[in-house]
């Protein structure tokens, strides 16, 4: 999997047993714990209505946060 230059370090607490299991699933598929989590980010967030929830959750803060946005285009 190639790896962007421009990437950014996660601390990301797991479980004894999730670190476990991480660590075995990538010594199976012969890839990097970093690479699972990657790639498993990845599938998570293309999964079915994410990019839906996503532009939500957006619209909403914009809602939400109207009238700020609003002030701070006027100056």
């Amino acid at each position: 999997m190639a790896t962007s230059t421009t990437s950014k370090q996660v601390l990301v607490r797991l479980t004894p047993e999730e670190h476990v299991a991480l660590q075995r699933f990538a010594s199976i598929t012969n890839t990097s714990a970093n690479d699972v989590v990657r790639r498993a980010l990845r599938d998570f967030l293309a999964g079915p209505g994410r990019r839906e929830e996503f532009d939500q959750l957006v619209s909403d803060a914009k809602d939400q946060y109207r009238a700020a946005l609003d002030r701070l285009a006027d100056e």
